[in-house]
């Protein structure tokens, strides 16, 4: 590998075009192009709370949602009370990032973690065994040139949230006032720590899990409305929260760092016309792409949700006020993705279609009205955990997505920097895995393309996930960058204590390919993925 030369040139660029880079060359060592970044792309890895920490009680930590999700044998669902032993093991695995020579780690913030339930206000408040945990976290991070990417809220609701508000949870509209106390202790906290922040982490994925299909907690999917209005009250509190984040970063000094940037972590199923011959499949992904991502982004730059979601809808899609769309428009200080996987897409009524409109879910997934059950012509298939062939069923690798759905982010707002936060392979237990490798190499050639033939300010990437962890469903659905010797107990109700000799952490081909790249800035494409560059 060649190391990356960054070009210093004066091309008269604003800031928010791409830092100039010798940007790709001829290799010897390879079959292919040296292809390189600027030297302050951000190379980094992600996880969450829930995923990585257990300590599911330890610091004084009450349960989420997701703790007592997982406590119902009927949910069939394994439980994250030890999972990656994060919260035990934090310090080794950032030395592991650090000589991997990532510059960047997002995780999330248990909300449970640092702030606890009082009975008699009837409000979260500040837990400061639990705050202790974050900021030597975040300390260790930062004594290891590493820099946090904090998400505010991953998933796993306060339960006493849930079960203290009526309407129950979000809801209830109570929930944007929680939230931006939320919000707020953890600004004050760490404000002066932290650079990027995102306020949540694909409210699509819990909405739609959660209140439109309903097999994940809160589990209240018999509803045509309740994602939609959990949706705007998502919408209203993350506007709210950063509204209060600008507060503080440009108002009073000392409180959050004037650097510091915020956001919210989107992301998209994307949808490929499954026939481009035919304008109505062209159609039905455009339509899969509004209600997907759109219904989240659109709001952000238009101030609105997406025309053909108010066409199809109606008046069971809320309104925002005057007031409430100014505020959303002003509510990031760049964009911010998760990408995994593309999806053929065509109307379920059509003859090509091997889905019947009268089998959909009714609400968000019969209003939206497609078959996106197959993979596009040219994807690779993932193929799961070698114990269990169903855990990556639907996943797959289709490289041409990425670049599209970054343009589609970019057209929303040219001006504004992007940062891809999730992009990630759904493997197995093996170590040398090529597909992972041939994954992650795939798709940062679709964020080299964006940058330097389009022009498109990417200012990082980030690899789902560091390692192995709870993928929401199970253990087997493996990700990492670093294989995780789960244990056949990880996934039980009761904690226990795992030995020094469980849990390890064994880096794949993968991580050893990932480290080289995010060290030198610099990977080769290879003569086999030339096919997916057009």
């Amino acid at each position: 590998m060649e190391t990356c030369v960054d070009a210093t040139a004066d091309t008269g660029s604003t800031s928010n075009s791409v830092s100039p880079a010798a940007s790709s060359s001829n290799s010897s060592g390879g079959s292919g192009l040296t292809k390189c970044f600027s030297s302050d792309f951000l190379f980094g890895s992600a996880s969450s709370a829930y995923q990585v920490e257990g300590g599911w009680n330890a610091t004084n930590k009450s349960p989420s949602i997701w703790d007592n999700f997982c406590r119902v044998e009927a949910n069939g669902v394994p439980c994250a009370n030890v999972a990656d032993d994060f919260v035990h093991r934090y310090d080794q695995d950032i030395a592991l990032m650090a000589a991997d020579g990532l510059g960047t780690f997002r995780f999330s913030i248990a909300w449970t973690r640092a702030m606890t339930w009082n009975n008699s206000t009837q409000q979260m408040e500040a837990n400061l065994e639990g705050l202790a945990f974050y900021h030597s976290l975040i300390d260790e991070l930062l004594a290891n040139g590493i820099k946090p990417i904090l998400t505010l809220y991953h998933w796993d609701l306060p339960a006493t949230l849930q079960s203290e508000l009526d309407p129950p949870g979000w809801l209830n509209e109570a929930m944007v006032d929680h939230f931006v106390d939320y919000a707020t202790l953890m600004f004050q906290e760490f404000g002066q720590k932290v650079e990027f922040w995102t306020t949540f982490n694909e409210p699509a994925s819990f909405i739609l899990t959660g209140f439109a299909f309903g097999y994940g907690p809160p589990q209240l999917g018999d509803s045509t409305t309740n994602a939609y209005d959990v949706a705007h009250v998502v919408l209203l509190s993350h506007a709210a929260a950063v509204e209060k984040f600008h507060e503080l970063r440009d108002q009073q000094e000392g409180v959050i760092s004037s650097t510091a940037r915020i956001s919210i972590v989107l992301n998209s199923d994307w949808g490929v016309p499954l026939n481009e011959s035919f304008s109505e499949d062209v159609a039905a992904a455009e339509r899969k792409n509004q209600f997907h991502l759109g219904w989240f982004l659109s709001p952000l730059t238009t101030g609105d949700y997406p025309t053909v979601m108010r066409e199809r809808i109606g008046d069971r899609l809320p309104n925002f006020t005057a007031e409430q769309s100014e505020q959303l428009m002003a509510s990031y200080d760049l964009l911010m993705l998760n990408y995994y996987a593309s999806y053929a897409t065509t109307d379920c009524d059509s003859e090509r279609s091997e889905e019947n409109c009268s089998d959909l879910t009714l609400g968000w997934d019969s209003d939206l009205g497609v078959d996106d059950s197959r993979n596009p012509d040219g994807a690779r298939h993932a193929y799961g955990s070698l114990m269990d062939s169903t855990s990556c069923s639907g996943d797959s690798g289709y490289p041409p997505g990425y670049i599209q759905v970054i343009r589609f982010l970019h057209e929303h707002n040219t001006s504004s920097e992007i940062l891809l936060t999730e992009n990630g392979w759904c493997g197995n237990e093996t170590i040398n895995n090529p597909d992972q490798v041939w994954y992650h190499r795939t798709h940062l050639e679709q964020v080299h393309k964006a940058i330097y033939e389009e022009n498109i300010p990417i200012i990082g990437y980030t690899v789902w996930s560091f390692m192995d962890d709870f993928e929401w469903t199970n253990y087997a659905g493996r990700r990492g960058l670093y294989f995780v010797n789960f244990t056949d107990e990880v996934g039980d109700i009761d904690e226990y204590t795992a030995l020094p000799t469980e849990l390890t952490r064994i880096q794949r081909s993968a991580g050893a390919w990932y480290s080289d790249v995010a060290s030198t800035g610099c990977f080769e494409q290879e003569e086999e993925d030339d096919e997916y560059l057009v």
